[in-house]
């Protein structure tokens, strides 16, 4: 179990929702991120793409370089069927995915034609994932996942690690903490909701740049370890001092 105390954010008047985390999952250049993923019990897959609430289903975007878009989704392809089981609304999708195997055949309609797409779906971290899942629909959280800019990265390999490559688990989130003078993401630098997952052969790394670090055991979020409660606690943990300052300083 998550040695962690899961922290209900205070009903204060002035309540500044929504807070928003931005999630940033970064692998160092010297880990083999496909060995650590297929090391798991858990697994999680992902496409690459987003889509709209409701019905019908329209794709809004597309990761180029995922695995939906070198199969030939586009932006503004309708999302029909997964597995030739029919997508009624928006949350068929995920349901349908999470049962599906990792090589999805994909009905969809463009241009008034319909078509199937096979795709196999990328191993994506299921902590990762599991943590911004998690969080939809809890209290007045917002959470999106976001990419990390080339100096971003380059920022995190110096700050999250010592020399001898091991995790600074007690003050990653000082190296990283934003710069007084707003230097953005092209600068490597972060934002203070920004919340930056980095995997390591043990342990996972947390931080919130400026605020917070947590290091957990590999092993704590695996397999039957790995639910939305203790994916929650630990964000919620991460979070509470960027959270209480969003409180006190709407």
């Amino acid at each position: 179990m998550l040695p962690l105390l899961l922290l209900a954010g205070p009903a204060l008047a002035g309540d500044p929702c929504p807070i928003d985390l931005v999630f940033h999952e970064a692998t160092p250049s010297w880990r083999d991120r496909e060995a650590d993923l297929a090391a798991l019990r858990s697994r999680s897959w992902w496409l690459g793409v987003s889509y709209g609430s409701g019905s019908p289903v329209r794709v809004t975007a597309v990761a180029p370089d995922g695995p939906a878009g070198r199969a030939g989704l586009t932006r503004g392809d309708l999302l029909e069927s997964v597995d030739g089981q029919p997508i009624a609304d928006s949350t068929d999708v995920g349901r349908l995915l999470d049962a599906a195997a990792r090589t999805v055949a994909l009905g969809i309609r463009r241009e008034g034609a319909e078509q199937t797409l096979t795709i196999e779906r990328g191993a994506a971290d299921p902590v990762f994932l599991g943590a911004v899942q998690a969080l939809h629909g809890q209290d007045c959280r917002n959470a999106r996942i976001d990419g990390l800019t080339d100096a971003q990265r380059a920022a995190v390999e110096r700050g999250v690690f010592t020399p001898d490559r091991a995790f600074r688990c007690d003050d990653a989130h000082r190296a990283l903490a934003p710069s007084p003078d707003g230097g953005d993401a092209e600068d490597g630098g972060f934002a203070s909701g920004d919340v930056v997952v980095v995997r390591g052969g043990r342990r996972i790394l947390w931080t919130m740049p400026g605020w917070a670090t947590r290091c957990v055991d590999v092993a704590a979020l695996d397999g039957d370890a790995l639910t939305d409660e203790h994916l929650r606690e630990l964000v919620e943990a991460l979070a509470a001092p960027y959270v209480q300052d969003r409180h006190d300083n709407p």
